[in-house]
């Protein structure tokens, strides 16, 4: 009698790991919390300064001036760069998003404990929110990125007509690294202080600031670019909204990358499930 009152209730431990099948399931049925979760989040961001939410546009609005300051008028990097401007501000959004994404995935299990141990729900969703997160502020930045191409001269094209494609591809990508990271993070707390210095050396080896082409003809060096899922992503927005020319093979390891990443991101994540409620 009592099994039969357990199995009715449908109680489930709060650590547990149901198969993948199940588990892609339940991820489903929780789309509306996973959705409003990341509204909430942001709502509490910044709300006690004064310029509130706006500072998720001010901060890399000021970081470009720097740049272009530092790398467009002293160094002179952009070596006949058409459009150095447009090329710089969707280097720098379109990267930001991968940075705020990356970072808040190393910490976003451990943030998240006393949820994790209170109640059972599929852990993806904390990792999945927090892209959600980021992607809700990237949205404007998207629109930032629109509009300085159209006051720096560019003009609109059917190529625009593609850019929610690419916003898809990235979000595919990024989200399999922030399972990679999440899972990482809680067992290695450390991550989130190092983690800084591995996005800094892809910042420079991601061609947000140049065109590689410009400063090497070593094909080596081309390839590692061209074989790095964040130079493919920025290389996209840029063919989308400034129309710069972009080799097929682009497209495919962008695309390539986007399955790997998100299909492997997801099982790694999902492996040490149990684990995620122990300190």
């Amino acid at each position: 009698m009592m099994a039969d009152e357990t199995s009715s209730t449908n109680l489930k431990p709060v650590l547990a790991r149901a198969p993948i099948p199940q588990y892609a399931s339940e991820l489903w049925h929780r789309r509306s919390f996973i959705g409003t979760m990341p509204m909430n989040q942001l709502r509490a961001t910044n709300m006690d300064t004064v310029l509130g939410n706006f500072w998720f546009l001010v901060n890399p609005a000021l970081q470009t001036v720097v740049y272009y300051a530092i790398f467009g008028v002293l160094l002179d990097v952009n070596r006949g760069i058409e459009n150095y401007i447009g090329h710089l501000v969707i280097g720098v959004l379109a990267f930001n998003f991968i940075t705020a994404s990356l970072m808040a995935a190393a910490r976003c299990m451990q943030n998240n404990l006393t949820l994790i141990r209170s109640m059972y729900f599929p852990r993806a969703v904390i990792p999945i929110s927090t892209l959600l997160s980021n992607l809700y502020t990237f949205v404007p930045a998207l629109f930032v990125m629109v509009l300085t191409v159209l006051l720096t001269g560019g003009t609109p094209t059917f190529r625009w007509l593609a850019l929610p494609g690419v916003v898809m591809i990235a979000v595919a990508n990024v989200l399999g690294f922030v399972f990679v990271v999440a899972r990482v993070g809680k067992r290695l707390p450390d991550l989130h202080t190092l983690l800084p210095h591995l996005i800094r050396l892809l910042f420079y080896c991601s061609g947000v600031l140049f065109a590689p082409g410009s400063f090497t003809s070593n094909r080596t060096v081309l390839w590692l670019f061209d074989v790095n899922p964040f130079y493919e992503l920025l290389q996209l927005f840029r063919w989308s909204l400034m129309a710069r020319p972009v080799d097929a093979h682009i497209w495919y390891l962008a695309v390539g990358w986007s399955v790997v990443s998100l299909a492997f991101g997801a099982w790694f994540f999902w492996r040490d499930e149990i684990s995620y409620g122990n300190a």
